[in-house]
């Protein structure tokens, strides 16, 4: 926080930031914010110097051959500098062009006032509307400082060479205006300057946040499906679905445990994350969903959370890329044989923990497909009958008999033995 503070600082009299990239920054930003204030001031100064030139000879003594030639003259350096606008993109260029150009206006229209006896009315409520110009740009509060030193050096050059009434009363309306128009645009700028900090810090802040909030939804949605964690992120703390019909599979690495004996545990790590890397990727093409890994075996389901027609079909297709993969030689990994199982039928999906989320399946679906994942073949896809049936018009099987599966007693089971070959008719 102290940081943050100090990179706001600003120099106690100039009210420039310290910090250089900050202070550039707020240059190009308010620069272009106070553009249009700029073009108002030059634009109406060569506006009022084209009326002056004909209002002043016949409001005062000044003759119209000097009237006349001297306002044109500051029209058309008014009216360059307002064409200049363009590339006064930093506020210092912007303020520093209307500086000189409101010093230059205040000494003309002093020295015009004294020729024209006019410096105690006209000359004084001439050198008011500039200072009312300073806060329509916003001038920076150095610039007019600089440029108030200027007018009031040539109001003192004015006043010593007058020699009409008292201008006491317009001194002091002078220098009365002068320091009340430094303070105000002091403060101004100082308040606006903090506000732009301000602002930045807040930018800063809300993009640290979001970016913490896609690091936080990318790292729920590797754990849990996506639309489970939209529901818990939009408050939903008991989140428990039942799904009619899912099917569910089960791979695991054939002979794991005398292969890890083999192996260092990084070796391990390597080869499983490299494997169930692929089949991540598989199972998010197919638009399946991955539920966990187990040690060497991995689960994952068709049908949940959101339902999916032929959710069998996909599952059994999963399963033969994953037989494919698995069976692929690569740097990271030696090949590796699976046991496949498959069922399909009803499921309860939910999220499992308040600290640890954990997308979870569970019923007798599952434990079906548990069972025929621990007998099947290395290598093949082991099916229930109900899956069979959901897959037969798409998929070859080769029946098994019946099974005795832990806790379920005899099974129908067949073994998946590649997708059906269509004959194409001859054209």
């Amino acid at each position: 926080m102290q940081a943050v503070t100090e990179r706001g600082a600003q120099h106690p009299v100039s009210l420039r930031f310290l910090d250089e990239e900050l202070e550039a920054r707020y240059q190009r930003t308010t620069g272009s914010e106070s553009l249009s204030g700029f073009r108002v001031i030059s634009g109406a100064s060569a506006l009022l110097w084209g009326i002056a030139a004909l209002l002043i000879p016949v409001g005062t003594d000044i003759p119209s051959s000097l009237a006349a030639p001297v306002c044109l003259v500051m029209a058309a350096v008014s009216l360059v500098a307002y064409l200049a606008s363009r590339w006064t993109d930093t506020l210092d260029r912007q303020h520093a062009v209307a500086s000189v150009l409101t010093a230059g206006n205040g000494l003309v229209i002093l020295a015009l006032a004294s020729a024209g006896g006019a410096l105690p009315g006209y000359g004084m409520s001439a050198i008011m509307l500039l200072f009312a110009y300073g806060f329509v740009s916003r001038t920076r509060f150095i610039f007019a400082a600089l440029r108030s030193a200027i007018i009031a050096i040539g109001f003192i050059v004015a006043a010593a060479n007058w020699r009409g009434s008292s201008l006491l009363l317009d001194g002091f309306i002078f220098v009365a205006a002068t320091v009340g128009t430094l303070l105000a645009l002091r403060l101004i700028e100082r308040a606006r300057r903090r506000v732009f900090h301000q602002d930045l810090v807040i930018a800063g802040q809300r993009a640290a946040l979001e970016a913490e909030m896609e690091k936080s939804d990318r790292l729920l949605l590797n754990v849990l499906p996506a639309a489970v964690s939209a529901r818990l992120k939009d408050g939903e703390r008991t989140i428990a679905d039942e799904y009619p019909a899912v099917s569910i599979l089960f791979a695991d690495i054939v002979a794991f445990t005398p292969l890890a004996a083999h192996l260092s545990a990084g070796e391990v790590v390597a080869l499983l994350g490299s494997l169930f890397s692929r089949f991540d990727d598989i199972v998010a093409e197919r638009g399946l969903e991955k539920i966990k890994t187990i040690g060497d075996c991995y689960m994952a389901a068709g049908g949940l959370p959101s339902e999916l027609e032929d959710h069998a079909c996909h599952v059994v297709d999963l399963g033969l890329a994953m037989l494919v993969e698995a069976a692929r030689t690569d740097v990271a990994r030696p090949p590796v044989a699976l046991r496949i199982g498959v069922h399909s039928g009803a499921a309860v999906g939910g999220v499992i923990g308040s600290r640890k989320f954990a997308y979870d399946v569970w019923g007798d679906t599952v434990n079906v497909a548990s069972r025929l994942q621990e007998h099947g073949i290395p290598g093949r896809i082991h099916v229930s009958e109900a899956t069979w049936r959901l897959i037969g018009d798409r998929f070859e099987c080769e029946s098994r008999g019946a099974i005795a599966l832990r806790g379920h007693g005899d099974m129908n089971t067949f073994l998946v033995t590649g997708p059906i070959q269509r004959a194409v008719a001859a054209g």
